[in-house]
């Protein structure tokens, strides 16, 4: 399946930050349903899409946002087929598991996927660069018994085992509490558990055994049930009529088999699916982040590993250059201390034509270093040449002996003038840099009221940027400069001087340098490197995400999400980031804190300001944020 290089990219769907490597996870595990998919076609095998993959499907037209996995159903009878045929027409990387096949599987979900870690160029290539292992569930309906008191005795039997079940998953296989369960299950499903083996598959096979009770002629013909669903005490059963025949729903631009009256179904599994609900907290989410020290391994150490920023104290030191600009108008103000130490020694005239003509060099210099800089007949040089004929007028008063006391007065109100004008004139720069195209609008109204400042000149600057393997090689340069707004002037990366121009200030939308595994810009434009171009190096997110309440259970998914764009280098080299809230700030200020420590809490609440998002509509606010911090 080809997917648009943009599917791979960080993405906020329905307020949800959704990486990079999570969409590489969505990518792989559609390529593994293509394959289930094309064997149940092949054997005129029935299967369909179900609970949050259907849901996706559904409500968002493909995964839920803050899903990672695909789930799909199939009636025990189809299941079997497919279990005959799987693994003779599996391409090699692939393999199935269930009960029935492994006495070691310990899940009554059976699966298929790749179940292990691979830098496998082959691999990588055909399920999207995703490096971790992936599968798609497969649940398995089974026939309910022809009669409610059989149904409700293996209901309550499946309750009896969920006692012990509950132990093993919670790892707590020891001690009287787990003895008298033990006991307690034996004795009333009259089976009897090997103490020398593991005891999770063992539950899981009894479990099975129970849900193919009522198998074949011995079940109803018009409803079935995922019965593991009675151990959560709900049972969730399915009339044929609602599933068969099967319809085709769309999912993320493909169609799969769905049940009939998905509508029926989904209001069967969960109530009301239409209303968006985030639960379950961060508990395994996302589940490969269990196995990134497997894969920092296999790469060879943390060494290799770039892909998670390492805070560092010295990140947060910025050592400040002065530029041109700034050394002009330092110069003009010595000729102002200048001045005032000629007016206090007015009488001493050998001091004062030494100074004079000191201040004539000077003056000459300023002036043909703003001609090389804004060009001939500024305003500002024929000042100083005007403040060089004063300095000469009072030189020569000095050659006869004469005060130049109104020549001094004079020197002062030309120099002040010069330093108005040439404010006006040699504006302060402000150079945004832009990757994406269609990341644009996040600072396409920042850029429009910067424009009305008359002490700033605003720069746009696209950027290259370019995709990484799943081995974390850098690809193919990109580069959007065709995709941006025909109606802005841009400025070439390649001839713009960094370190002769050092502009006053540099914003970022790209937080995350070398630190994610699917993008990154061009490296030398990484924050690292940034800031040492700039007097002030800004980062304003290229998203806005719903508001993330800090330690809100609803929001635990989200939090975790934070590891990707606020737990990133441009958070730290930046002087200031500008998030879309007073809420998101906290949550930042705390992440960034529980990321680093508590001693660099204050640097964080320095650091990161509440400033609303021209996403939002807040160009205006964000703005004045940007003015008030770069006047600090």
């Amino acid at each position: 399946m080809e997917f648009t290089k943009d599917f791979y990219e960080d993405e906020v769907r329905n307020g949800f930050y959704i990486p990079g490597i999570m969409k590489r996870c969505w990518a792989a595990a559609i390529e593994i349903l293509l394959e289930l998919d094309r064997i149940c076609k092949k054997y005129d095998i029935s299967y369909y899409i179900d609970y949050g993959t259907l849901i996706g499907a559904k409500r968002h037209g493909g995964f839920i946002p803050w899903d990672d996995d695909i789930d799909i159903s199939m009636n025990r009878e189809d299941f079997n087929r497919f279990a005959e045929v799987v693994e003779k027409e599996l391409p090699p990387e692939l393999s199935f598991n269930s009960l029935e096949k492994s006495r070691d599987y310990d899940n009554v979900i059976a699966c298929l996927g790749f179940h292990d870690i691979s830098l496998d160029d082959q691999r990588l290539r055909k399920y999207h660069e995703f490096p971790y292992m992936n599968a798609i569930d497969i649940c398995i309906n089974d026939s309910i018994a022809k009669n409610a008191e059989q149904e409700n005795l293996r209901e309550s039997k499946i309750l009896v085992l969920s006692k012990l079940l509950k132990h093993v998953l919670e790892e707590d296989c020891s001690g009287k509490s787990f003895e008298k369960t033990m006991n307690l299950v034996e004795s009333t499903l009259q089976v009897h558990f090997n103490r020398k083996e593991a005891l999770k598959p063992q539950v899981y096979r009894l479990l099975n055994k129970f849900c193919k009770e009522f198998e074949g002629e011995k079940g109803r013909k018009d409803l079935y049930a995922w019965i593991p669903g009675a151990m959560q005490f709900k049972q969730y059963y399915y009339p044929q009529e609602d599933v068969f025949p099967l319809s085709t729903i769309c999912f993320e631009g493909i169609s799969f088999p769905a049940p009939k009256n998905v509508d029926k179904i989904l209001r069967i599994e969960y109530g009301d699916y239409e209303t968006p609900n985030i639960s379950g907290g961060a508990h395994n989410y996302p589940y490969f982040h269990r196995y990134e020290k497997n894969f920092i391994d296999l790469l060879g150490g943390e060494d290799k590993w770039h892909f998670r920023y390492r805070f560092k104290k010295e990140d947060l030191i910025h050592e400040k250059k002065e530029n041109i600009r700034d050394m002009v108008f330092s110069v003009l103000r010595t000729l102002g201390q200048e001045e005032e130490e000629m007016k206090s020694r007015e009488e001493d005239y050998n001091y004062l034509q030494t100074v004079l003509a000191d201040l004539q060099t000077t003056a000459l210099t300023i002036g043909n270093t703003i001609e090389q800089h804004l060009g001939e007949n500024t305003e500002t040089v024929a000042l100083l040449s005007s403040y060089c004929e004063i300095l000469f007028q009072a030189y020569e008063k000095t050659q006869r002996g004469d005060s130049p006391k109104e020549e001094l007065i004079a020197l002062k109100e030309k120099r002040l003038e010069c330093e108005k004008t040439l404010k006006k004139e040699w504006k302060k720069t402000m150079l945004i840099l832009l990757d994406k195209a269609k990341n644009f609008s996040s600072i396409e109204g920042f850029y429009q009221k910067m424009l009305e400042r008359e002490d700033w000149k605003v720069l746009l600057m696209p950027i290259p940027y370019c995709y990484r393997r799943g081995n974390g090689e850098l690809m193919d340069e990109e580069f959007d400069l065709e995709d941006f707004p025909k109606d802005y002037t841009y400025v070439d990366y390649k001839t713009y001087a960094f370190d002769v121009m050092l502009p006053e200030c540099i914003v970022m939308n790209s937080p995350y340098d070398s630190c994610n595994m699917v993008h990154s810009i061009d490296p030398f434009f990484y924050s690292s490197n940034m800031k040492q171009y700039t007097k002030n190096l800004l980062y304003i997110p290229w998203f806005v995400t719903k508001d993330v309440e800090w330690g809100a259970e609803e929001d635990g998914k989200a939090i975790v999400m934070m590891d990707y764009y606020a737990c990133q280098p441009a958070l730290a080299h930046a002087d200031y980031s500008f998030v879309q809230s007073e809420v998101m700030r906290k949550a930042y200020i705390e992440k960034l804190t529980e990321f680093t420590g508590e001693e660099f809490r204050a640097e964080w609440e320095k650091k990161i300001i509440a400033a609303g998002s021209c996403l939002l509509g807040q160009e205006k606010e964000l703005t004045r944020h940007v003015l008030d911090c770069l006047e600090i």
